[in-house]
């Protein structure tokens, strides 16, 4: 099958005016809201030299959904900017109550390995794989794709899978910052999979992402909303 085949072909090529805007640090602070309340907050980083990159995010639960159930998550991504957009190198995840996950793209041998708490596999790396944090930041450094769907291949550390993403088309979204003019894209569910994954990528803040959303099996959806973006960086 053909993996992120827009990013590779029909937009290989970086706009070297949109990359050369990009600060070289963005701090991002987040709110996390389900059924109607907020359970949590969070910060993205996002730094880069133009050469390297590195993504880190931490959330944690706050409120009532602390006292509920205390959930801290950290992740951070490291790699490399090319000409086709970010190509990761090491992606680790840390979670209360849960063993670490952690992974390395050897891109010279093609191999991925995933380390689950200590158990790891091995398995054969695709060009243009990314990791779970790497995925909303994607579009950064090249153009997104022209198509109305397209697939790439994401891990966490315990398992590569196989996203089909769909460009749902420009929205406005309200945010503490005001109405931001987005991108949005959604992870095509296909059978019998639950689990919903989509993102929005702020035009004017260098394309972003502002709000994600993650469905879990059972049907709750979680929205982490932009509340505060600084560019540090610049």
């Amino acid at each position: 099958m053909k993996i992120l085949l827009a990013l590779l072909t029909l937009a290989a090529v970086v706009s070297s005016a949109h990359a050369a805007g990009i600060p070289t640090r963005v701090e991002m602070d987040v709110s996390v809201e389900a059924k109607g309340f907020t359970v949590g907050v969070g910060r993205d980083t996002f730094e880069h030299d133009g050469k390297t990159y590195t993504v880190s995010t931490e959330a944690r639960t706050v409120g009532i959904a602390r006292a509920l159930k205390k959930m801290d998550e950290k992740r951070e991504s490291r790699g490399l900017i090319t000409e086709r957009g970010l190509r990761p190198l090491s992606f680790k995840q840390s979670r209360t109550g849960k063993a670490p996950n952690a992974a390395s793209f050897d891109w010279d041998k093609g191999e991925l390995t995933m380390d689950e708490g200590g158990e790891i596999e091995k398995v054969p790396l695709t060009a243009g794989t990314l990791d779970q944090a790497t995925l909303a930041y994607a579009f950064l450094f090249t153009e997104p794709p022209k198509a109305e769907t397209f697939k790439v291949n994401v891990t966490d550390g315990r398992k590569l899978q196989e996203y089909e993403l769909a460009l749902v088309g420009r929205e406005k979204i309200e945010t503490d910052l005001g109405e931001l003019d987005t991108l949005h894209f959604r992870k095509v569910q296909k059978g019998d999979d639950k689990r919903g994954f989509e993102f929005w990528l702020a035009l004017e803040h260098h394309r972003l992402p502002v709000r994600i959303r993650i469905v879990e099996k059972d049907g709750t959806a979680f929205d982490s909303t932009v509340t505060k973006i600084t560019y540090p960086g610049k």
